[in-house]
C-alpha cells in the first residue's frame, strides 16, 4: 500500500469519525462520551440492518458520509476547536498504536490472529448476517462475540480496503479511543497534572504488579516474563536467589502450578491480536468516564443521557466480549443501586430506555448467540482449592490495586462514593478468585482464559476510578502512596521499548498480514487465488492446533474446507461435522478417499492446493490425485517439474469446458 492511498485513507477514517461523534453531541452533549457513542452507535445500526439485507462488499457510502461530516465539521469548527485536546489524544493513541501495527503488522498463526482476520473477512462479504464462516462452509458465523470483527469490517468496506488492512485501522482506531476514554475517566476525578498522565500512562504504557516482581525475582525478564508470570511460570530457569524462594512459597505439594496469565491493558493495544478484550477495555472506560461525570455533578438531559449509555453497554458488551460481561454487569448495576440507596431514582426510566434501544438492535444477532454458543460454552463453576492462585503469587500480581484501594480508605474526599468502588471492586477481585468459566481447558490451564480475561479488567477499573480519585486527592498520603504503587510498574514501558526496537522487523509496512509468507510462489498463489472467482478451498497440513495452513485460502480471500479445527471445537462445541471434515482431508491428501473426484464436487470444493508440503514424499501422491480428478479440476502449474516437486492448484470447471 502506497503512503499516499494510506494518508487518503487515514483521512478520510478521521474524517468520519469526528463526523459521527460530532452528531452525536448534538444528542449526548459532551464530546468524549458522543465520540464513543457515535461510532458504537453506526457499527450497531449497520449490524442490526445487515441481519435483513447484506449491503454488499463495497457499499457506497463513503462520499455520502464524508460529505456530511466535512459539513458538520464545518458547521460545529467552534466545538472541535474548543476539543482539540481530545482529538489530540486520540490522534496520540492511534499513530502510536499505528507504529506497532505499520512495524509488526503480521497476521500469522501466533495467538488468534488469524481466527480475527477470518472473522472480519467473513463479514467484508456484505451479505446478510450472520456471516459465512469462512473455515467451516457453509454454516455461519453465529456462535462468537464478534461485533468488534464486524465493527472493522465495516469500517474496510467503507474505505473499500482490504481484510488486513481493516484488521489494523480498526485496531488502532479502538486504541485512539481507549486512550481518549482512560484520560477522561482520570481528568474528571484528578485535576492535578503530575496524577493525570500517572494515572493515564500506568494502564497504557504499565504493567502489573507482576511486570515489577519479574524484574525483581528473574535474573533476565523479557516481556511475556512480565506479562505471564504468575503460577505455572514461575517453573522458570531465570530465577534468581529471591525468586527461587518465592517460588518455594508458593509451591503446594502434590499440586502442579497451574499457568494463570494477566495481559495488562498496555500489552493488549500493541501484541497485535485482534481480539476482544480490546472493546471490552472500550466498554470499560467508556462506563468509567459516564460514571465519573454523573459524579462530577451532570445534571439535566446529560444525566439522564449518561444513564441511557450507561445501561446500553451491558448488550454491546454482550456481543462484543462476552467474557467480561458479567464484571460489566456487576459495575453497571451496582452504580445503579449505589444511586438508588443514596435516593436517586432518575436512571429507572433512561436505564430501561438505554438498554432495551441496545439489546433492540443486538437482538437479531443475540438470538441465535445465546442459542450457539452460550448454551453450551458458558459454565461459571466454584474455583477447586487446587486452581485457586496462591496467596503470594497474587499479592505479587495485584499489590499496586490492593494498594490503592487501602489508601481509598483513607480519602475523606468523595467518601461516599470512594466506599461504593472499594465495595464493588473488592466484590469483582473476590469473583474473579472464586469463580471461573469452565470451557475446554483443564488442568493446570482451567482458569487460563478467565484470569487472562478477568484479571486485567478488573486491573484496570480500580486504576481508573480509585486510583485517579486517589491521585488528585488533597490528602499528601493517598495522593502520594497511589504515586508509588503506580510509577514502579511503568517499568514496564521499558519492556515494551527493548521489544520494539530490538525485534525483528522483517514486514514493515505489509499491512495486509501475509508479509510473513516469504515463499515467493505462495504469495503468487496467494495473488492467483485471490483474483478467481468465490469457492470453497482444499488444503493440507491442519492439524488440532494452530498452524499456517489455511493462510493461503485466508489471504486469497477465499472460504476453507475446514480451518482450525481447534478453534471450530472450542467455539462449535463436540460438532462431529469438524473431525469428519479433518479427517476426509487428511485421507485426500493421503490418496485415501475412495472417489475422490465425486467427494470434492459433493462438498463443494473449488480449489485444491497443492503446497510444497504436499511434495515431501517425492511428490508420488500428486499423479494418483491428478488423473482423478482432472476431468473437472484445471490444474494450474506455478511452480517445479512434472516429476518430482509441484507447486500450484486445481480449480472446479463449471462449464462447457468439464471433461
Amino acid at each position: 500500500m502506497s503512503l499516499v492511498f494510506l494518508s487518503l485513507v487515514l483521512a478520510a477514517l478521521w474524517i468520519n469519525l469526528v463526523g459521527a461523534g460530532l452528531a452525536a453531541s448534538a444528542i449526548v452533549g459532551d464530546y468524549v462520551i458522543a465520540r464513543f457513542a457515535g461510532l458504537v452507535a453506526a457499527c450497531l445500526l449497520g449490524f442490526f440492518l445487515e441481519h435483513f439485507a447484506g449491503w454488499g462488499p463495497h457499499p457506497p457510502l463513503l462520499p455520502l458520509t464524508t460529505g456530511l461530516s466535512l459539513l458538520l465539521i464545518w458547521r460545529r469548527r467552534a466545538t472541535l476547536r474548543a476539543n482539540w485536546p481530545h482529538e489530540a489524544l486520540f490522534g496520540a493513541g492511534f499513530l502510536y498504536c499505528f507504529a506497532w501495527r505499520y512495524t509488526f503488522p503480521d497476521i500469522d498463526f501466533t495467538g488468534e490472529k488469524m481466527p480475527n482476520l477470518a472473522m472480519i473477512g467473513a463479514y467484508m462479504r456484505g451479505t446478510r448476517l450472520p456471516a459465512p464462516d469462512l473455515w467451516l462452509p457453509p454454516f455461519r458465523l453465529n456462535f462468537y462475540y464478534s461485533f468488534q470483527h464486524y465493527g472493522a469490517s465495516l469500517l474496510g468496506r467503507l474505505l473499500d480496503v482490504g481484510p488486513g488492512v481493516s484488521y489494523h485501522l480498526a485496531y488502532c482506531t479502538l486504541v485512539g479511543m481507549i486512550v481518549v476514554l482512560t484520560a477522561s475517566t482520570v481528568s474528571r476525578f484528578c485535576a492535578r497534572p503530575l496524577g493525570r498522565w500517572i494515572g493515564t500512562l500506568s494502564l497504557l504504557l504499565g504493567g502489573s504488579g507482576a511486570a515489577v516482581a519479574a524484574h525483581v525475582l528473574l535474573r533476565s525478564a523479557f516481556i511475556l516474563d512480565s506479562v505471564r508470570f504468575v503460577g505455572g511460570s514461575m517453573v522458570h530457569g531465570q530465577l534468581n536467589a529471591l525468586g527461587r524462594l518465592a517460588a518455594a512459597w508458593m509451591a503446594r505439594p502434590g499440586v502442579e502450578p497451574r499457568d494463570l496469565p494477566m495481559e495488562p491493558m498496555s500489552y493488549i493495544v500493541v501484541n497485535g491480536d485482534y481480539h476482544p478484550p480490546l472493546i471490552g477495555y472500550a466498554l470499560l472506560a467508556f462506563a468509567t468516564t459516564l460514571i465519573a461525570a454523573q459524579a462530577s455533578g451532570a445534571q439535566g438531559r446529560a444525566r439522564w443521557v449518561n444513564n441511557m449509555l450507561l445501561a446500553a453497554t451491558l448488550p454491546v458488551c454482550l456481543i462484543s466480549n462476552a467474557w467480561v460481561f458479567p464484571l460489566q454487569c456487576m459495575l453497571v448495576a451496582g452504580w445503579f443501586l449505589y444511586r438508588a440507596l443514596g435516593g436517586d431514582r432518575d436512571y429507572l426510566v433512561p436505564g430501561l430506555v438505554g438498554l432495551a434501544a441496545a439489546a433492540a438492535l443486538a437482538y437479531p444477532y443475540l438470538i441465535e448467540f445465546t442459542q450457539q454458543a452460550i448454551a453450551s460454552n458458558a459454565a461459571i463453576s466454584f474455583t477447586q482449592a487446587q486452581d485457586r492462585t496462591p496467596a503470594l503469587g497474587w499479592l505479587l500480581t495485584f499489590w499496586p490495586v490492593v494498594g490503592i484501594m487501602l489508601l481509598s480508605l483513607l480519602n475523606r474526599e468523595r467518601r461516599s462514593l470512594v466506599l461504593f468502588l472499594v465495595v464493588i471492586w473488592g466484590i469483582e477481585l473476590a469473583a474473579t478468585e472464586l469463580l471461573y468459566n469452565h470451557d475446554v481447558y483443564g488442568g493446570v490451564w482451567s482458569r487460563f482464559n478467565t484470569t487472562m480475561k478477568w484479571w486485567s479488567w478488573v486491573y484496570a477499573g480500580i486504576v481508573l476510578t480509585l486510583g485517579a480519585i486517589n491521585l488528585g486527592s488533597d490528602s499528601a498520603v493517598c495522593r502520594l502512596g497511589t504515586l508509588a504503587m503506580l510509577v514502579p510498574t511503568l517499568w514496564f514501558a521499558a519492556d515494551l521499548e527493548i521489544q520494539f526496537t530490538r525485534s525483528e522487523k522483517p514486514s514493515v509496512g505489509r499491512l495486509d498480514g501475509s508479509g510473513w509468507i516469504k515463499d515467493p510462489v505462495i504469495q503468487d498463489m496467494i495473488s492467483e487465488l485471490g483474483s478467481r472467482p468465490d469457492g470453497v478451498a482444499l488444503q493440507s497440513g491442519l492439524t488440532m492446533a494452530n498452524t499456517e495452513a489455511p493462510a493461503v485460502s485466508l489471504f486469497a480471500g477465499k472460504q476453507s474446507f475446514i480451518g482450525w479445527p481447534w478453534h471450530e471445537t472450542t467455539w462449535r462445541g463436540s460438532f462431529m461435522e469438524i473431525r469428519e471434515r479433518l479427517a476426509q482431508d487428511d485421507a485426500f491428501y493421503e490418496g485415501k478417499i475412495p472417489e475422490p473426484l465425486s467427494w470434492l464436487l459433493h462438498n463443494n470444493v473449488r480449489y485444491v492446493l497443492w503446497l510444497p508440503r504436499d511434495n515431501l514424499d517425492g511428490n508420488k501422491r500428486f499423479r494418483p490425485i491428478f488423473e482423478r480428478i482432472h476431468s473437472r479440476y484445471y490444474w494450474h502449474h506455478l511452480y517445479g517439474d512434472d516429476d518430482t516437486f509441484q507447486i500450484g492448484f486445481w480449480e472446479r470447471i463449471d462449464d462447457s469446458r468439464a471433461r
